[in-house]
């Protein structure tokens, strides 16, 4: 069975590419309170930008995904989009 993707869903995947993406912002938070717990004073900027990177990297994956997600489904639709072939299996 040939199946093709004539479109990507923006609101779903963005929701699930933020979430994904918190973890990784959360490892830069945890680098960000080490930077604050240091007494240097040119640290500390760094550190109050890293601890927001959890809310500033999934915003910036949310709009990128928004952009390439209208780019794709403006080209799947005069193209055609990704197309996969699937087997059923028998149990």
């Amino acid at each position: 069975m040939r199946t093709q993707i004539t479109r990507i869903s923006y609101y779903q995947n963005a929701k699930i590419l933020a979430i994904l993406y918190i973890p990784v912002g959360l490892v830069y938070a945890l680098i960000g309170a080490v930077f604050l717990l240091m007494d240097h004073e040119y640290l500390k900027f760094t550190g109050y930008v890293f601890l927001s990177m959890p809310l500033w990297l999934s915003l910036a994956v949310v709009g990128s995904h928004y952009v390439v997600a209208a780019v794709y489904n403006y080209l799947a639709s005069k193209v055609g989009g990704f197309e996969f072939d699937f087997t059923e299996i028998e149990d």
